[in-house]
């Protein structure tokens, strides 16, 4: 009887064929997980600005007192205030705003801090701050962006990446509504 000695595993042949196979789904894959992820952040970026206007003018209902949203300085400084239009890719800040409008001052009350969560991110508008009156309606604002439709404010949420077309707008109108909506402004 003769006995068959054969060695199991993978030729180089199909260890490189394997490997080629890998090397495209890689290269198809990679494009779609950066558009994915780019996505991500816009909507995150976009998600934390609604939650800062929407505490904004549900704390001034329920404080029946003025509440201001408006850009930050340094979201890193202590404490926190409030900056000019080209600082809202810091974040925002939420406060009473029962002095000057638009800054924190006196008895003014910071309520919360939305730091950016996104890097690279651009906030297109015309300047720092909205505050909403007791009724829930803006009071006054700087913000007013000249692509809005209607009557109120509008902040153009992007990114300074390749991946810019990943757009929000949101819209503050005079009545107190926000609204968030996929896309460039106007």
């Amino acid at each position: 009887m003769t006995m068959s000695t054969r060695q199991q595993g993978f030729t180089l042949v199909e260890l490189m064929v394997t490997l080629a196979v890998a090397i495209i789904l890689l290269a198809v894959g990679m494009p779609l997980f950066s558009g994915m992820a780019a996505n991500n952040r816009a909507t995150a970026q976009a998600n934390t600005f609604l939650a800062g206007f929407k505490l904004a003018r549900s704390e001034a209902v329920k404080r029946a007192a003025d509440v201001s949203v408006c850009a930050v300085a340094d979201p890193a400084a202590s404490p926190v205030t409030c900056g000019g239009n080209g600082d809202w890719p810091n974040g925002l800040l939420v406060f009473t705003d029962a002095g000057t409008a638009g800054s924190v001052d006196g008895t003014d009350e910071r309520l919360k801090l939305f730091a950016n969560p996104v890097a690279g991110a651009t906030v297109s508008t015309t300047g720092g701050f909205v505050r909403f009156a007791p009724q829930g309606e803006v009071d006054s604002m700087t913000a007013n962006g000249g692509d809005c439709p209607g009557s109120g404010t509008c902040l153009e949420l992007g990114q300074d990446s390749a991946a810019s077309g990943y757009t929000h707008c949101l819209h503050v109108m005079q009545s107190g509504q926000i609204r968030l909506e996929r896309g460039a402004c106007g």
